[in-house]
């Protein structure tokens, strides 16, 4: 009778440890499980964003041409159907100046009025966006003859005055439509929430959760909205087909048992490791954007009164280090910079890579004054990457804020660190500034202007070329068309790519000498040219006068920017 209970007892043992193994192991699954969920949330989140970017971009642009034109509209329509065209999400777009509106559609425009009931939520919405000079989006909105859309509304201000409203209406229907789709082949059930512009609360949009629980929730702001998506896998709760076959093999026999636990401890092993991909930077080593985020909400929410310090800090002229010397360097410079964050700031905080050539730091317990005093070590350190055997220094600008406050919440905080920065890019790179309440948030779209924007808008013929060679680096449209060049192709073809071919052969070392005397050899300069330039298919000789300011680039040596315009006298 004892030797049965004692096998009873092995029996039973077995049993136990192979329960605890399998419990540990269905943890451990549910834990990659909401890690993947977690990592899957943010994917979806960041293409949300983008999709809803596009859509403010749009309307911001209609406001840049309705502006730019001093508030003629003769433009619109076509602009309106070549940006639904491009951007086939888009359903409509509305110009409203003066109670009239101008709707476009795809292949027809007309004239209606704007579908927002007087004192709706909507119409309020707008007019907050009107007060504030706020892109806003607004909705869902039930719309006649369209349905639930969303309104990405831009009031417009011409010389301070507001003129009226540029309006973008895309039908919920089609709103995220892929990303749901994805996110519905991947076996997710989920609810994607908004708040509206003059409040807080969130209002569901899409859900096929029901009351299910989520197992990730992931917020971002934009549209002067918060917008949250939670998501659960749907076979969340269900107890895996591997756990109940390693509890039938153990129940049967003592030697599986081994077996199992070999399993679960690899198994737990590479949960462990899913985990650390998902809060780790794969390229830096630092922390993720995701785990950055969670760690530092977590510690503003649990310690509110105390202080700390928030910084944004980038790479300074990033895009050329990887335009001229390859992502093989943009890489080095990424990791080298990560390698002095963490030596200077990782034992005193949290820092992370936000993506890009941007990083983000959080310092608990910490002063304005002496977050100023620790990030002044950042620029004691000589950053450089290593291309060809080559040393190639490069700088980074800092801005920083302090909590509570200048902020009293991680998005606040970092968003005021955010606007510091972009004013230091305003006004030189290369070092750090506090937030202030005087500062204007520029924004990325203003500084963020590239040499398309240029090409396309510059009232005026504009190009660069390097001294080194004399290679023309960037032809802006306007000197296309005073050239009589139907393209870039036609214009380089014409000029060689080369100053001296833009120039008339005659005038090309008078032109030389001339600004070489004005510019001298210092890093930087300014002459004033005056020279002929002959066009590709009428052959006519053009009088113009050149303003030129030279300046010298780390990554291309010396370059001028030249500005070129008729002399008053009339062309040969």
């Amino acid at each position: 009778m004892k030797k049965e209970w004692k096998r009873l007892g092995i029996v039973l043992l077995v049993f136990a440890v192979t329960g605890i193994f399998c419990k540990r192991e269905w943890a451990s699954i549910d834990q990659r499980h909401r890690a993947k969920t977690e990592l899957n949330a943010q994917i979806a989140c960041d293409y949300f964003k983008n999709d809803l970017e596009d859509g403010v971009n749009v309307a911001e642009a209609i406001d840049a041409g309705v502006v730019g034109n001093s508030g003629s509209v003769d433009r619109f329509a076509k602009t309106a159907r070549y940006m639904i065209k491009k951007y086939p999400d888009i359903h409509s777009m509305q110009l409203v100046h003066q109670g009239q509106t101008v709707r476009v559609l795809r292949g027809k425009t007309e004239q209606v009025p704007l579908d927002l009931q007087k004192g709706s939520q909507a119409d309020k919405d707008l007019n907050y966006c009107r007060r504030k000079r706020l892109t806003g989006i607004i909705g869902p909105v039930k719309l006649k003859n369209i349905g639930k859309s969303i309104l990405i509304c831009k009031p417009i201000f011409i010389k301070g005055k507001f003129w009226g409203y540029t309006v973008v209406t895309i039908k919920q229907s089609r709103l995220f439509k892929k990303t749901f789709i994805n996110l519905d082949s991947l076996s997710y059930y989920y609810r994607l929430s908004k708040t509206h512009v003059t409040g807080s609360d969130f209002q569901q949009m899409n859900s096929t959760m029901e009351q299910k629980p989520a197992q990730a929730s992931v917020t971002f702001k934009l549209g002067g909205c918060s917008w949250k998506l939670e998501t659960c896998r749907k076979d969340a709760g269900t107890m895996p087909g591997q756990i109940k076959a390693g509890l039938a093999l153990g129940a049967a026999m003592t030697f599986f048992n081994s077996l199992l636990a070999y399993l679960l401890l690899n198994y737990i092993e590479r949960g462990k490791n899913l985990a650390k991909l998902v809060n780790t930077d794969y390229l830096t080593g630092l922390m993720s954007r995701q785990a950055f985020d969670r760690d530092a909400s977590k510690h503003l929410e649990s310690h509110p009164s105390e202080p700390a310090v928030g910084a944004i800090i980038d790479i300074d002229d990033f895009k050329y280090i990887n335009d001229l010397y390859g992502h093989k360097a943009g890489d080095g410079a990424l990791k080298a910079i990560a390698q002095v964050l963490r030596a200077n700031f990782g034992g005193q905080g949290l820092v992370c890579r936000n993506g890009g050539d941007e990083f983000a730091v959080l310092l608990p317990d910490t002063t304005l004054t002496e977050g100023r005093a620790i990030f002044q070590k950042l620029y004691r350190h000589e950053l450089a990457f290593v291309h060809n055997g080559k040393k190639y220094p490069y700088t980074v600008s800092l801005g920083f804020a302090a909590y509570p406050e200048q902020g009293k919440s991680r998005e606040e905080l970092l968003n005021r660190a955010d606007m510091a920065l972009y004013a230091v890019k305003s006004t030189g790179k290369g070092t750090m500034a506090a937030y202030s309440e005087n500062m204007l948030k520029e924004g990325r779209s203003q500084l963020g202007f590239n040499l398309r924007d240029l090409a396309v808008n510059l009232p005026g013929a504009f190009f660069i070329y390097r001294q080194e060679d004399e290679k023309i680096l960037f032809a802006n449209k306007e000197l296309l068309n005073l050239l009589e060049c139907d393209n870039m192709e036609e214009f380089i073809k014409f000029v060689g790519r080369s100053f001296k071919g833009l120039l008339a052969p005659e005038d090309y070392e008078r032109t030389i000498a001339s600004r070489n005397a004005q510019i001298g050899n210092g890093d930087e300069g300014r002459a004033t040219l005056d020279y002929h330039v002959i066009t590709r298919k009428t052959h006519r000789r053009l009088k113009m006068h050149a303003v030129a300011h030279m300046v010298k680039n780390p990554y291309f040596g010396k370059i001028y920017y030249v500005i070129l315009g008729p002399r008053r006298e009339e062309a040969d």
